[in-house]
C-alpha cells in the first residue's frame, strides 16, 4: 500500500490539475454568459477577428495578431473536421485552455514566492473569482488572457532562475500585445539588487546580454506589426481621448468603482497593508509594473473594463496579500505558543 506522503504527492498534481481546469471552464463560462452564443457567432468577437485577418482592425487592436492567428488556425481545424459553429467552439475552447494555464502557472508562481500550497490555491480562487467578472464591455479578449500568462511566465523564469526563457517569452507576448513590453524590464531589475551583484560579473553580463536581445525583440516587433499592417484609425473608447478627458471619464462613473471594486476586491489594500512582508523579489515586481501600468491605464483606457488589471492582480496583489496573510497567521501561532 502506497504511504501516506506518497499517495499525498500523487494526489496533490490532480488536485492542482482538476482546480485549474474547472476554474478555466467556470471563468469562461462566466463571459460567455455575459455575451451570449449570438455575440460570438455574429458580434463584435467575429468581426474584430475578420478585420484583424483582413488587416484593417483599427489602432490598437490591428497590432495585437498572435491570439486571432491562432484562433483562426483552430477554425480551420474544427471546420476541416465537420464542427458545426467551428468559430463558436474555437473561441470558447481557446478562452478554456487560456484561463486553464493562467491559474496553473500562477500556482507555480504562488508556490516559487513561498506561499504554502494551500494559499496558492486559494491564489487561484481569488483570482477566478475576479476574473469571473472582467467582463464589462468585454468579449473574450484573447489577447488580455494571453498578456496575463506571459507576465506570470515571466515570473515563474525569473523565479526559477530560467533566464533565457525571457527571450522567446518576451518574442511572442510582443506579438500578442503591446502592453507586455515591462517583461524584460522586470527581467533586468530582477538582478539589480545586493544580493545578485554578489554573484559575479559574468552572470551580470549574461543577464544584460539577455535583457537587451529581449528588449530588442520586442522593439522590433512591435515596430514590424506598425510598419506591416500601416497607419490605423485609433480606435476612441466612447469619444474621450487619451489624456485628461479620458482620465475624467474614469474616475467620474459610478461603474468603474462598482467593477473595480467586483474584480480586484480589497485585495490590493490588503497586498499595501503587508507590504513589509513581502519577497524582495515581489517588491521589484510591484515597482516595475504597478506605477506604469495604472498611469497608462487610467489615462489611456476605459478602466471600468477591468480586464486590463487583471496582469497587476495575478502577478502582485494576490500573492502579497496572500504573503501578508500567511505570514501574520505565522507570527500569530508562535506568540500563541510562547505566551
Amino acid at each position: 500500500m502506497l504511504s501516506h506522503s506518497k499517495k499525498r504527492r500523487t494526489l496533490l498534481p490532480i488536485l492542482i490539475i482538476t482546480t485549474g481546469l474547472l476554474f478555466g471552464l467556470f471563468t469562461t463560462s462566466e463571459h460567455v454568459k455575459a455575451r451570449g452564443i449570438s455575440y460570438l457567432r455574429h458580434g463584435n468577437q467575429i468581426e474584430r477577428h475578420q478585420f484583424i485577418l483582413a488587416g484593417h482592425a483599427g489602432n490598437p487592436w490591428q497590432y495585437r495578431v498572435l491570439s486571432d492567428y491562432i484562433a483562426e488556425g483552430m477554425i480551420r481545424v474544427f471546420k476541416k473536421a465537420g464542427v458545426q459553429d467551428a468559430a463558436v467552439v474555437s473561441f470558447i475552447l481557446l478562452r478554456v485552455l487560456l484561463d486553464t494555464a493562467i491559474f496553473l502557472i500562477s500556482f507555480l508562481y504562488y508556490k516559487k514566492l513561498g506561499l504554502s500550497t494551500v494559499h496558492a490555491l486559494i491564489g487561484m480562487s481569488i483570482l477566478a473569482w475576479g476574473m469571473s467578472y472582467a467582463h464589462y464591455e468585454s468579449d473574450l479578449q484573447f489577447s488580455t488572457y494571453f498578456d496575463v500568462i506571459f507576465y506570470l511566465l515571466a515570473g515563474v523564469c525569473i523565479l526559477y532562475e530560467k533566464p533565457l526563457w525571457i527571450i522567446p517569452i518576451s518574442f511572442f507576448a510582443a506579438l500578442n500585445r503591446e502592453t507586455s513590453g515591462l517583461i524584460s524590464v522586470m527581467f533586468l531589475f530582477s538582478f539589480v539588487n545586493k544580493d545578485t551583484i554578489s554573484n559575479g560579473i559574468e552572470k551580470q553580463l549574461r543577464n544584460i546580454a539577455i535583457f537587451c536581445v529581449a528588449f530588442t525583440l520586442y522593439m522590433a516587433v512591435f515596430f514590424f506589426l506598425r510598419l506591416y499592417y500601416g497607419e490605423q484609425r485609433l480606435i476612441v473608447p466612447h469619444g474621450h481621448h487619451p489624456g485628461f478627458d479620458l482620465l475624467q471619464y474614469n474616475l467620474t462613473r459610478l461603474v468603474t468603482w462598482d467593477k473595480l471594486f467586483a474584480t480586484l476586491g480589497i485585495i490590493p489594500i490588503l497586498a499595501a497593508i503587508g507590504y513589509k512582508k513581502w519577497t524582495p523579489q515581489l517588491k521589484i515586481f510591484f515597482w516595475v509594473i504597478v506605477p506604469v501600468w495604472f498611469t497608462i491605464h487610467i489615462f489611456g483606457a476605459v478602466i471600468a473594463e477591468t480586464r486590463l488589471f487583471l496582469v497587476p492582480q495575478a502577478l502582485i496583489f494576490v500573492p502579497g496579500a496572500l504573503l501578508f496573510a500567511q505570514q501574520s497567521a505565522a507570527s500569530n501561532h508562535l506568540s500563541t505558543e510562547t505566551s
